[in-house]
This record gives C-alpha cells, sequence and structure tokens, in this order.
C-alpha cells in the first residue's frame, strides 16, 4: 500500500515494476512526513538481505520498548494544574500553595532546594513555619492518594537544603516527552498507538487557571506548550498517511486547545477533509483560520503564503 505519494508517483512505480496500477485507489493530495519524525522506510529492511548495503550503519530495531516510566502520581500542568494517582484519582490539598510547590519540584529535579521554592513561590519572604506546613501538607495528601515505598516518602525529609521529590512522581510532560521519543523509531502504525496513548495528558494551555510567575519567566510554559504540539501534530500526521481522518481531528482538536490556529495543525485539517473529498471541510477550516488571525492582536491579519498555497491546492 503506497502512503504519502501522489497518484502520478503511484501510476510510474506500477509501470516500472510492470504491474497494473490500483483502478479504486483514493485520490489523496501530496503529502509529506517530517524526517526528524519517523525512521525511513529502508531502515526497517533486513540488514542481513540481498539488498542490504554494507556501507550504511545497522538501522535501529523497530520493536521499541514502549513501555512508559514507571511512576505512581502524575503531575498535570498540560492544562489545569492537578496532581492525580495513576489510575486518575486526584489529590486533594487545603492550600493552593502546595500544589504549585509540588509543580515546582516537578518541574525543578535539578534545583529542587528549600531556598529556590521559598523564592519562586513567594514573593516576600515567607515564615519558616509557614513553609513547613505547606511541605508537610504535600507529603499528607499524596501519602493519602497513594502510599509512598515502604521507608520512603513522596517528598524527601533531609538535614540540608535540598527538598527532592520523588522519583515516582512524575510531570504529564514526562510522559509526552517519552512518547515523542519512543514514536521517532516505530514504524507508523506503532507510533499511532504510542502518540494515541499519550493524547490524554493535552487537556489544554499549560498551566491553565493559574496566576503563577515562574512557569513564564523560566520558559517552562514554552516548552509544555511544544511538547504539547509536537505531539499532536506528529500524531495527526502518521494518521493522515494510512487516512485514518477521525484520527487527525482527534489530535489537531486537543492541539488547538493548547496553541489556537496553529497553522501546521490547520494545514493538516484542511487536508484530511480534502482526502475525503469534503470541500466545504476545507473551506470551513479555511474561515476558522481567517477569523482567528484577524482577531489575534500579534497578527497582521494576512494569512502566512504557505497557507495560500495550500487554500489554492486544495479548493
Amino acid at each position: 500500500m503506497p502512503i504519502g505519494l501522489t497518484p502520478d508517483a503511484v501510476d510510474a512505480l506500477a509501470a516500472l515494476t510492470d504491474v497494473p496500477a490500483a483502478v479504486d485507489r483514493p485520490s489523496l493530495p501530496p503529502h509529506r512526513l517530517d524526517d526528524d519524525r519517523t525512521m525511513p522506510p529502508s531502515a526497517f529492511l533486513d540488514p542481513d538481505g540481498d539488498d542490504a548495503d554494507p556501507d550504511v550503519d545497522e538501522p535501529v530495531e523497530a520493536d521499541v520498548d514502549m513501555e512508559v516510566p514507571d511512576h505512581r502520581l502524575v503531575v498535570r500542568l498540560l492544562g489545569p494544574v492537578s496532581v492525580e494517582s495513576r489510575d486518575g484519582v486526584p489529590v486533594e490539598f487545603e492550600r493552593s500553595k502546595t500544589k504549585e510547590l509540588i509543580a515546582w519540584l516537578a518541574t525543578h529535579r535539578d534545583r529542587s532546594t528549600r531556598s529556590s521554592a521559598r523564592a519562586a513561590l513567594w514573593d516576600l519572604d515567607v515564615r519558616d513555619a509557614t513553609f513547613s506546613n505547606v511541605v508537610s501538607e504535600a507529603r499528607r495528601a499524596m501519602a493519602r492518594c497513594v502510599e509512598p515505598p515502604d521507608g520512603e516518602e513522596w517528598v524527601g525529609r533531609t538535614m540540608t537544603d535540598d527538598l527532592p521529590l520523588h522519583d515516582l512522581v512524575v510531570t504529564d510532560v514526562d510522559l509526552v516527552r517519552h512518547a515523542i521519543d519512543t514514536a521517532r523509531l516505530q514504524p507508523p502504525a506503532m507510533a499511532i498507538e504510542t502518540l494515541r496513548n499519550a493524547l490524554v495528558w493535552v487537556s489544554g494551555v499549560p498551566f491553565e487557571g493559574t496566576s503563577y510567575l515562574w512557569p513564564d519567566a523560566e520558559g517552562i510554559t514554552s516548552d509544555c506548550v511544544l511538547r504539547a504540539i509536537t505531539l499532536t501534530t506528529s500524531l495527526a500526521e502518521h494518521c493522515l498517511s494510512v487516512g485514518d481522518v477521525e484520527g487527525v481531528f482527534e489530535a489537531t482538536g486537543r492541539g488547538l486547545r493548547v496553541l489556537p490556529a496553529h497553522e501546521e495543525m490547520i494545514a493538516v485539517r484542511m487536508r484530511a477533509y480534502a482526502t475525503v473529498g469534503d470541500r466545504a471541510g476545507v473551506s470551513h477550516e479555511w474561515e476558522s483560520y481567517e477569523r482567528a488571525i484577524t482577531a489575534d492582536p500579534w497578527s497582521d491579519g494576512e494569512p502566512s503564503p504557505e497557507m495560500l498555497d495550500l487554500r489554492r491546492e486544495l479548493m
């Protein structure tokens, strides 16, 4: 089954190999997969076969370990901030600062100290008793939801300035990053499964509904957006390459919650409509895109040349 080829290219291959071209083949618009997101087809050939090139390095095995990192609690940042168990049971906190502290610890493992946490979370110097109460509540609240390993605590006790968060507490961004890295080494069908399993973690704008100052100042929000967009666009492009139109809309729908009017995702949606011959759908996506860039105060209100070329190609 040819994937990502134009009808002319398929006909040329059929003539070259002396086989009949498919009669009822769907006419797909040209589509290019990002070479950085998937391995080339040659990487899945048997290196010991007759066609193997002795000068080419051995390919990475296609059967990549899809097991997610071991964890017991997840700090959700891609949307409203929350902490929940692996089964989705939320951790209940009495203080909002406690949840913010856990989010900070989960994103600053390289410098997870008491002094750094106090400076980041409080504009003014906070009393020692107040900070200690916040840390104690973090330990208790997470332990009520999920018991830590024997002899350990979710927020470690030390005699120094260190304030470590347990390795079994991860962020949704960590899980998304792992899925992206894993999918890069997989063929399309396996990559779709890997990325789709991680799509559940993308629920909205990072740190939605909070007034935290440190994520934007340190570039953490931008990194979260980048991970979410990479996941959703990669999944959408893989789905489009195999004709899974519903998968395209599922992935891009999540991605557009994070970054509305993202041109790459809108382009994939337009191509998906064109794949099924829905010209009205293509037109609707284009009109939504125009409204979005017109309403954006940072935009000049003019569509990009690439989007104009795509519209002319599909319409």
